[in-house]
């Protein structure tokens, strides 16, 4: 069974994908991952987030002369989650665009004239 929504021409016509709705969202998901993100980090080099004066400069010397592992590896839950939140924010785009991206336009078959 084949189900076809129509769409306003208004809405239908409007292809501005990324407009405020769909930004807020991404700027939202992308701070959440970077506080993932930062978590994971701070968490695997056992760091307190106590101040940054030296301490950086002596994880910079260090970091050079060891072996590189990805930027963000997380174990366990913290993976699902990171990807759970990523889908969600996803999921709310997709939803919010979802008549711009499946609808079709209505088709009136008939048409009315000027001179009716």
């Amino acid at each position: 069974m084949s189900t076809q929504i129509n769409v306003s021409d208004s809405v239908a016509e409007d292809y501005r994908f990324f407009d405020g709705f769909t930004r807020l969202m991404l700027a939202v998901m992308f701070l959440l991952l970077a506080v993932f993100a930062t978590g994971k980090y701070m968490s695997a080099h056992e760091m307190k987030g106590g101040g940054t004066d030296d301490i950086v400069n002596d994880l910079g010397a260090a970091a050079s002369h060891t072996a590189h592992h990805p930027v963000v590896e997380l174990p366990g839950d913290a993976e699902l989650s990171a990807f759970s939140v990523a889908n969600f924010f996803c999921g709310m785009i997709v939803g919010y665009h979802w008549l711009k991206l499946f609808g079709s336009k209505p088709q009136n078959s008939t048409k009315k004239t000027a001179d009716s």
